[in-house]
């Protein structure tokens, strides 16, 4: 067989790109037209062009309520977030190592901002049934050796089109696109190159691969199988290549892949790279509701059965408002003689406000120029307007009660019942984008072995928000056997990804400070030993601060117990493991000072007593004294009282006897 040159290769790869994506587009072409209309209409453009042509000079009004349902369903989306937990699956996986990688997937979250992408595509999956998003790895900094992977967000899901596939997330398909169409002037700026020429007989460029004023740019991600070895090895481990000592208990050839990376236009490919996963190329789809009706697959967002009773609503609201517009505009009734040079007065009469109208007296026709009586609005057009908002809400499972606002439910029994309604009949949207989150974790726990394949410390992601470091890769000596093993080894063991859906970490902490303001009224008494979790709750600046303090009221025992916790999880000795480890000097002359603390801990409460004795008679002693000054005082004031009253007593003289 004649060996391919390079070029002859770049032609062929060219030509198996160009005419896969023909069959993707084709096979694909009616949802994504239907998908691009409900995107559209969305945007507002919800009337026919030809009507609206027609009704050039009278009312096109769009009252747009897709949007309010769209953002519903969003808003349910972003209470409620999928979070990834890796779990091992077969007995020489470890679950250290299922920690590691999940709290590695958290800090990929993290760094990437993978909400972004993550509620960008859920948005357009609701809106049109088509999101996307993708992982890519690039090195941290200009400086740094080692590569990050991030998630971020695809922007035109439509752009994105996959091989024949069976699985819901596309991870069985051999090969997927990514389109974009760029400006000619921007390729030549961006690629430092000449695009295609544009050439109509040649059916190279046929499918808009080129044109006269753009050019396609595609990245083209395609599976290579690939056939490996694999051995078992005594310990359990599989390896695909045996290390010095290895001792193969088992062998077996595998199908694996190699997934290319290429980017490449009409006639040549720009660049090309290995994936650095072996399972998934790095596209997660996420979908919006799907059905298949007679071997075809039908995808749809929330509002495409809706966009009939919407453009209803958008016409009979019009008609109402050009019935009422129309009111004061009633032509008069008149004969030519009636305004005959007064034309210019009459025609402008609607635009400005005169005094008065000036008019010719007409023998033939008695009487003054009147107005017929204005068109009334229509009590049918009201009520259909009304029903026709009703069939909206029907149509996309979204009550009232769902969008806030108040409706025939009175109670808050009956409320929450109308609401979960409408929360299962769009819960399907939640779901599938739950699915999607699986697969990316899926595709990081794929890279994980080949992007952490040295030593080194890696940051993790908690919960909370905050991150901790582990390292992977160690290379530590056995003092058993003197033989080196690998610790926190991600090549070693299979792993997979549970998916949960709940609240966030913000949300989970408001709702846990709640319950336990409750608890604590309830239960008084246990108030002191949560002390510290219920600071860590609350949203007060330096609340940490205020925790970690609170730690020094709980029982010896309990810090005991967190001390030896927070040593483990540090991967040293706890407290009483360390106190065995000392030589019998070392612990006796801490038993001593251990028993001159308590006898100096006693003379403190001993002396503290006394004070407390002597400040209780310096106290009494005080009280005593006022006593005695007040009485003092008081016995003053009334013998006082009584010698000034015995001086104001009259004298009484003798009786006068006569001479």
């Amino acid at each position: 067989m004649a060996t391919e040159t390079v070029n002859d290769k770049e032609r062929r790869i060219l030509k198996e790109a160009q005419d896969r994506l023909k069959l993707a587009i084709d096979d694909d072409s009616e949802n994504r037209k239907l998908a691009f209309e409900d995107l559209d209409f969305i945007d507002g453009n919800q009337w026919p062009a030809d009507l609206k042509a027609r009704r050039a000079t009278r009312p096109c009004l769009v009252l747009n309520k897709m949007p309010i349902f769209i953002d519903q369903v969003i808003g349910d989306q972003r209470m409620n977030r999928p979070s990834i937990k890796v779990i091992p699956v077969d007995s020489v996986s470890d679950p250290a190592v299922a920690k590691l990688l999940g709290g590695w997937i958290k800090h990929v979250q993290q760094i990437s901002k993978s909400d972004i992408a993550v509620d960008h595509s859920f948005e357009h999956a609701v809106a049109c049934g088509y999101g996307a998003m993708r992982v890519v790895t690039r090195y941290s900094s200009d400086s740094a050796f080692e590569q990050e992977a991030y998630v971020e967000k695809i922007n035109n899901a439509l752009a994105v089109y996959w091989g024949p596939h069976a699985e819901y997330d596309c991870s069985d398909a051999m090969y997927c696109f990514v389109i974009s169409d760029m400006d000619r002037e921007e390729f030549k700026t961006k690629y430092k190159e000449e695009p295609a020429p544009f050439n109509t007989g040649d059916s190279q460029f046929i499918e808009g691969w080129a044109t006269k004023s753009t050019v396609r740019v595609c990245e083209y991600f395609v599976k290579e199988p690939v056939t490996k070895t694999i051995h078992r090895l005594a310990d359990g481990r599989v390896v695909e290549t045996l290390g010095v000592g290895d001792i193969s208990t088992k062998t077996r050839k595998v199908q694996s892949y190699n997934i290319i990376w290429y980017l490449l236009s009409a006639n040549k490919i720009h660049e090309t790279r290995q994936w650095v996963g072996k399972k998934y190329i790095p596209i997660i789809p996420v979908w919006g509701k799907e059905l298949v009706v007679g071997g075809k697959r039908k995808v749809r967002g929330l509002i495409r059965h809706a966009k009939d009773a919407q453009r209803m609503y958008n016409f009979w609201s019009s008609a109402d408002t050009e019935v009422v517009a129309l009111q004061p505009k009633i032509p008069y009734i008149l004969t030519p003689k009636q305004i005959d040079g007064h034309e210019a007065q009459w025609n402008n009469m609607q635009n400005e406000n005169y005094p008065y109208l000036l008019v010719n007296f007409d023998e033939r026709a008695p009487g003054w120029p009147h107005r017929e009586a204005p068109p009334q609005a229509s009590s049918a057009m009201v009520e259909r307007i009304q029903s026709t908002d009703q069939e909206m809400r029907d149509l996309v499972g979204l009550q009232k009660a769902s969008l806030g606002m108040q409706s025939n439910e009175r109670s808050g029994a009956a409320i929450r019942e109308r609401k979960k309604e409408g929360d299962i009949g769009t819960f399907s949207f939640i779901d599938n984008l739950s699915r999607s989150i699986e697969h990316l974790g899926r595709i990081l726990i794929d890279i994980a072995p080949g992007l952490l394949d040295t030593e080194r410390i890696v940051r993790l992601g908690l919960e909370n928000g905050e991150f901790d470091f582990d390292a992977v890769n160690v290379s530590i000596r056995d003092e058993m056997t003197g033989e080196y093993k690998v610790l926190n080894d991600l090549s070693v063991g299979t792993y997979d990804i549970v998916v949960t859906v709940g609240p966030s970490f913000d949300t989970q902490r408001t709702e846990a400070r709640t319950a336990m303001t409750e608890f604590i009224q309830f239960y008084p008494n246990a108030a002191p030993l949560i002390g510290d979790l219920y600071a860590k709750a609350m949203d007060w600046p330096g609340a940490e601060d205020f925790a970690e303090r609170l730690v020094y009221l709980l029982p010896p025992e309990i810090r005991a117990k967190m001390a030896a916790e927070k040593a483990r999880k540090a991967g040293e000795a706890p407290p009483v493991a360390q106190e065995a480890q000392q030589s019998p000097e070392q612990q006796a002359a801490a038993q001593e000072a251990d028993l001159k603390l308590q006898e100096a801990q006693v003379g403190l409460q001993e002396a503290q007593v006394k004070l407390e004795q002597e400040r209780v008679k310096l106290e009494q002693m005080k009280q005593e004294t006022e006593l005695l000054a007040a009485q003092s005082k008081e016995n003053i004031k009334k013998l006082v009282d009584e010698i000034v009253v015995e001086a104001l007593k009259p004298t009484t003289s003798p009786p006068v006897t006569g001479v």
